[in-house]
């Protein structure tokens, strides 16, 4: 599929797919990865004949999306678990400056099947709405587990992982096989050849574009994206005015959270392997690359392009953090846009976390994360 089609109409790294089948049905093979395994086969071909599909018609209805220009999109990233979701909703509420993308858009991103989503909703509404009733039950039986970590749902908004996730580009590949350490060519995009690097550009440029397309063309595109610390420089080279908003948590605390997440699904899975194994080890092994990363291509930005903050600070006064953002790109913050947030933040500070995690219950020391990444907790002064 990746050699017929080019990539602004879609791209499919075929060999991510091959291996998890690989790992799944043959070297680690047992019932439920073979199911599991499968299933994503189905979903993959389904999703990417659809995908296809819509986007020629795009081509044939909506070729103009070509033209729209992305000026100055602004980007929160940083590793997993470290806010991005809190900051992102937060600033979703400025819906005056900013447009934003939800789950649904990345799953099937194309123009003329957002028509057809707009086109069902309207239908919906006057018939009572058994469409939305059927959705919030979807959205409770496939995330309900992510209920207290991560709200997720088709109509919520969303970073865009889910594109590189169905294009066999994405580390979130965790979610379906518990092999991570299999597929580390994920992990840094931006390492990739030149070649591929190219192609998956495209395709993301003219993805983006189709979204602000349908989305608001003289808009800000605000997006979450914590995978795409591994992307930073393929987002520069994509768009040079690109603003980047980077949350730093404590590794200590981020690392294991982040484990917990990305490692939700392997207790149905592979409720074999033992949460200090190689496997969960893995994910914190991705996020010291990620916190690497970060530390190498900031030095590549210009100083008013790129704002540092610490998670700490945004929990403890999320109204703050978001004023120092707009200060920083000198965005102007209007009286609407300051009465929700004032509004959504005082909410925001009542959150408290159900969910307690460990270095420790993953067969990690804090020694070997401090020795990995000294600078992180030199740099933002964490608690050693």
């Amino acid at each position: 599929m990746v050699n017929i089609f080019p990539p602004h109409i879609y791209y499919i790294h075929l060999r991510t797919v091959a291996k998890v089948l690989y790992y799944h049905f043959i070297r680690h093979f047992s019932i439920r990865r073979f199911i599991v395994g499968l299933l994503f086969l189905v979903v993959i071909v389904f999703m990417t004949i659809l995908n296809i599909l819509f986007r020629l018609l795009d081509e044939i209805f909506f070729s103009s999306y070509r033209k729209i220009d992305i000026r100055e999109p602004v980007y929160i990233i940083s590793n997993p678990r470290s806010g991005t979701t809190l900051l992102h909703r937060l600033m979703c509420h400025d819906d005056e400056k900013f447009v934003h993308i939800r789950l649904y858009h990345t799953i099937i991103s194309a123009i003329t099947f957002f028509k057809l989503v707009d086109l069902f909703a309207a239908i919906d509404k006057k018939i009572g709405q058994p469409l939305e009733r059927f959705f919030k039950w979807l959205d409770k039986i496939l995330f309900s587990g992510w209920k207290d970590v991560h709200a997720a749902g088709f109509n919520r908004s969303e970073e865009d992982e889910g594109l590189y996730f169905m294009s066999g580009i994405s580390p979130a590949l965790s979610l379906v096989t518990p092999y991570l350490y299999h597929f580390r060519d994920l992990y840094l995009l931006d390492e990739l050849d030149e070649r591929k690097r190219e192609r998956i550009k495209k395709f993301y440029k003219a993805t983006l574009q189709r979204w602000m397309y349908v989305l608001g063309p003289d808009t800000q595109f605000l997006c979450k994206s914590v995978m795409s610390t591994g992307r930073l420089m393929m987002l520069r080279e994509l768009f040079p005015d690109v603003k980047v908003i980077y949350l730093a948590r404590n590794p200590y605390e981020a690392c294991p959270s982040f484990i917990k997440m990305f490692s939700s699904s392997w207790k149905v899975i592979s409720p074999a392997i033992p949460e200090n194994s190689q496997e969960y080890r893995e994910l914190a092994n991705l996020a010291v690359t990620y916190y690497l990363h970060f530390d190498e291509q900031k030095k590549y930005f210009n100083a008013e392009n790129l704002i540092t903050l610490k998670y700490d600070d945004l929990v403890a006064n999320p109204y703050n953090s978001v004023e120092k953002i707009y200060q920083h790109f000198k965005i102007e913050m209007s009286e609407s846009f300051d009465v929700k947030l004032r509004h959504e933040t005082d909410q925001a500070r009542t959150y408290k976390s159900k969910h307690q995690y460990s270095l420790a219950q993953y067969g990690l020391q804090k020694e070997e994360i401090y020795k990995a990444l000294a600078f992180v907790f030199e740099a933002y002064n964490f608690e050693k």
